[in-house]
């Protein structure tokens, strides 16, 4: 297994007849047609120099000597001999060759000396010089071409040759290691474990030819160390639009196939340490090379224009001076700990407690995996609830708002319980994993499976690390559901791990609490943990998580890099369009009832102005049923007392503006007349809601809460055996809650109704709402029209008007709930009531 170059093999080099350049001087040039490496030394067709042949009859070597050692010193010997071997070559690779080239991209080191040396000159006749250049000559065509190259493309050519060595007999000693480490009996190789590791080398070789494909062989030798091809780029295509550094990320699943294939930690141990050191060479050695020579890719530079969500957060901090970095689990350890903040002091003493009654109560296993279970199940539920309301109404962000808090407070709890709630939760996971791994017994322990499932562990914390690199701390918290107001361009990341998959945490999100199963060896109670884990995270994503994204950034499909390279093949693009009608299907079954009309809250969590709470059409449609209901039953009550009273009887209402209607704080004057023998001075009219009296037109059952005055009769003199007389309510006797009323004539000081009028309307009264200086002046004009008004502020003895009833006209108005206890706060401070409402409108506007 060849291990390859990151950074160059994103270098894509063009054609056959490419021009290059070298770094320094810039003299142009066409190289010479090179073969890969299995080529080069494999194929016989393709003409070899003599370290070609060197190093082909040394890997021969390797088998044969690896044979007669297993039969001199036996197999033990022989398997450690290998390994040391392996790691020398290993050693060799990322060290040695790590410095060789750390040099030439920072003082191209090999080719000032094969200037200073003049190793390729033709009039030079030291015996390296002549080697080196009948090295060359035995490679090209043209035997008089090497004279004609820079040092830096002679210098390459000579370079493969080490690198040719280096990488083969690091794959051949690598290779006979594992196989004097697979079990001495075949049949011990038919189970589960081989299948997996088949397919993980196979996929290894798929990465391996495919990256081959996409970067050719000039980047294959770290060609872009020596010299630049004038076309040259960063690309993205094929194996590399699934992973990052794919050659030393993907590329290394063959290592952990063959482990878990031979079923030896020993193997799966030293597999790590290989793949561990070509991250190291990859991060001092390719990464910064890469800077240096091509900068960032196309997309980073697209991201670099718009506000990403690092420059969120810093705009964040700048414009709220109280505001500091969340506090983030990952892992065992925190960051941005303060020790001065109640919430991290909160979560480091939960954290605390919780191992220390581990430690000293050692609860069973019945009641650890039941306390996880309901610690993931409640903290889930309540995460999805909050983030639902906060997506459909911004719930979360007006609880606060309107209790006098502001928008980034608001947001600030919202962290400490999202991080709190996966602290514990995770916490009480690591206890349960413990406990069972130590039940299943030390004796009988597959060290294979623990360290298998610490790399799954390990993932998921590396996920979510390149998560939180891409998307930040908003992101990670979910900012575009409080904070959208701070989006300046609606436009997903593709930074980092979103170069390659849409939603990373889907998947490698609970890949390490799919680890605790393999730790635990496949206990039922970590199944249930993990499946449990998946399911509440698929739904989290699925159904919270993506209506809101199609809401704020638009419903763009975005297809990720393994989308990409996937739906390339034909076969997996077919079973993607089956698959996407079947879903399309089911969603419309559960959206649509079965007359064809569409339900109530279909799409409101996709679509849909999010800064109006619209009602639901079937929702309107019922409630004016309902209305029309109460009508139809009022009329049809009053009918029937004005006929069995009639002709003498009348009760109607006169209204200051419109009929049928009355804007708060307008008067409505009664006019009633009856027959002289149904008159009594005790009698008296009430102001009732329609939906509080209900069908009872004979008695009324329910309280007036003092919205009553007495029918006193204007002439006391008979009238043609009648009595009439007026009744006016105004401020005082009206109420300040909008809906359906009616006025009911009572005989007597009792409840018993002689007469009911006609429903009417009762609204709160609309202000103008043209600016925040005019809602203040109507506010305080409403105010002082029903005496409520006193020094600025509300006054709360006024008897007319309360508080609670104040906060309906404000929400009315601006659609903004204050609650009364903030009201209370201020002490009724107009000015500041207005200011605080007109606040919260603006934000609530500018949220998604």
């Amino acid at each position: 297994m060849e291990v390859v170059k990151e950074v160059g093999d994103q270098v894509h080099a063009g054609s056959g007849g490419a021009i290059a350049r070298t770094r320094s001087t810039g003299v142009t040039f066409k190289p010479p047609k090179t073969h890969d490496m299995v080529r080069s030394l494999f194929d016989p067709t393709v003409k070899k120099s003599f370290l070609e042949v060197c190093i082909f009859l040394v890997l021969l070597s390797n088998f044969v000597t690896a044979y007669k050692f297993a039969h001199w010193f036996g197999v033990p010997f022989t398997k450690n001999v290998y390994l040391l071997q392996y790691i020398f070559w290993r050693l060799c690779y990322n060290v040695g060759i790590g410095i060789v080239l750390h040099y030439q991209s920072h003082y191209e080191t090999l080719t000032r000396w094969a200037r200073e040396h003049r190793w390729f000159d033709k009039g030079n006749k030291s015996k390296l010089a002549q080697f080196l250049q009948f090295e060359i000559k035995s490679k090209l065509v043209d035997t008089a071409d090497v004279y004609r190259y820079p040092e830096e493309l002679n210098v390459w050519l000579i370079f493969r040759q080490f690198v040719d060595l280096i990488l083969m007999q690091d794959f051949d000693t690598y290779v006979i290691y594992v196989y004097l480490s697979m079990p001495s009996h075949w049949a011990d190789l038919v189970n589960w474990r081989s299948l997996v590791g088949v397919a993980l080398i196979v996929f290894n070789v798929w990465v391996k030819l495919d990256a081959h494909r996409v970067v050719k062989d000039y980047a294959w030798y770290w060609g872009d160390f020596f010299f630049l091809l004038n076309d040259s780029e960063l690309v993205f295509d094929g194996v590399f639009n699934i992973s990052p550094h794919p050659m030393y990320s993907i590329g290394y699943l063959g290592y952990y196939g063959v482990s878990l294939i031979c079923g030896d930690y020993k193997v799966l141990l030293v597999s790590i340490l290989g793949h561990f050191l070509q991250f190291q060479f990859l991060k001092y050695v390719e990464t910064p090379h890469i800077e240096r020579t091509y900068g960032v890719a196309a997309d980073d530079e697209a991201e670099g224009k718009v506000a990403n969500n690092h420059q969120i957060d810093d705009l964040i901090a700048k414009e709220n001076y109280d505001y500091s970095r969340p506090l983030i689990s990952i892992g065992v350890w925190f960051n941005n700990f303060d020790k001065l903040r109640v919430g991290d002091l909160f979560t480091a003493f939960t954290v605390t407690n919780l191992l220390l009654w581990f430690v000293f109560h050692r609860p069973s296993n019945t009641f650890l995996l039941w306390a996880t279970f309901m610690a993931k199940f409640t903290s889930w539920s309540l995460i999805t609830f909050v983030l639902f309301k906060q997506s459909k109404e911004k719930w979360f962000t007006k609880l606060y708002l309107r209790n006098g808090y502001t928008q980034v407070y608001s947001y600030q709890q919202w962290q400490f319980l999202y991080n709190f709630t996966q602290t514990v939760t995770y916490v009480l996971l690591v206890i349960q994993t413990f406990q069972q791994a130590v039940n299943v017994g030390w004796d009988r322990f597959n060290y294979s499976k623990l360290i298998f499932g610490m790399l799954l562990c390990a993932l998921q914390v590396w996920c979510n690390t390149e998560i939180r690199d891409a998307i930040s701390d908003f992101g990670w918290f979910y900012g575009d559901f409080f904070l959208g107001n701070y989006i300046n361009t609606r436009r997903l990341t593709s930074q980092g791990i979103y170069r390659y998959l849409n939603n990373p945490e889907t998947i490698l999100g609970v890949a390490g609490v799919w680890g605790t199963v393999l730790i635990t060896d496949f206990r039922w109670e970590n199944i249930t943990l993990a499946l449990l884990w998946t399911l509440t995270n698929f739904v989290l994503v699925k159904f919270i998580e993506k209506p809101h994204i199609v809401k704020v950034y638009g419903d763009a499909n975005r297809v990720s890099g393994v989308g990409k390279t996937l739906l390339s093949l034909k076969p997996l693009r077919r079973v993607s369009e089956i698959v996407d009608n079947v879903e399309h299907i089911i969603l419309r079954s559960l959206l649509y009832d079965n007359t064809g009309k569409q339900m109530s809250d279909t799409s409101a969590s996709v679509e849909g102005d999010g800064s109006k709470t619209r009602d639901d059409p079937l929702s309107v449609t019922k409630r004016r049923n309902n209305v029309k209901d109460w009508e139809h039953v009022v009329q049809s009550a009053v009918r029937h007392v004005t006929t069995r009273l009639a002709p003498h009887c009348e009760f109607d209402i006169s209204f200051a503006t419109r009929d049928g209607s009355v804007v708060l704080p307008e008067t409505v004057t009664l006019l009633w007349r009856l027959p002289q023998e149904l008159y009594n001075e005790r009698d008296w009219i009430g102001l009732y809601n329609v939906l509080d009296t209900k069908n009872n037109r004979e008695v009324t059952r329910v309280s007036s809460h003092g919205h009553w005055t007495p029918a006193l009769a204007s002439d006391s003199q008979v009238k043609e055996h009648a009595v009439s007389g007026e009744a006016v309510f105004d401020f005082r006797l009206l109420v300040f809650r909008p809906g359906i009323y009616e006025f009911r004539y009572h005989s007597n000081n009792s409840h018993k109704v002689l007469m009911i009028s006609e429903p009417f309307e009762v609204a709160l009264p609309s202000f103008d709402m043209a600016s925040e200086e005019r809602f203040r002046t109507e506010l305080v004009d409403f105010l002082k029209s029903v005496r409520a008004f006193k020094s600025g502020h509300f006054d709360f003895q006024n008897g007319n008007l309360t508080v609670r009833e104040l906060r309906d006209v404000i929400l009315h108005n601006v659609g903004v709930e204050l609650t009364c206890e903030y009201i209370k706060r201020v002490n009724g401070d107009v000015s500041v009531i207005s200011d605080k409402a007109w606040h919260i409108k603006s934000i609530l506007e500018e949220l998604p």
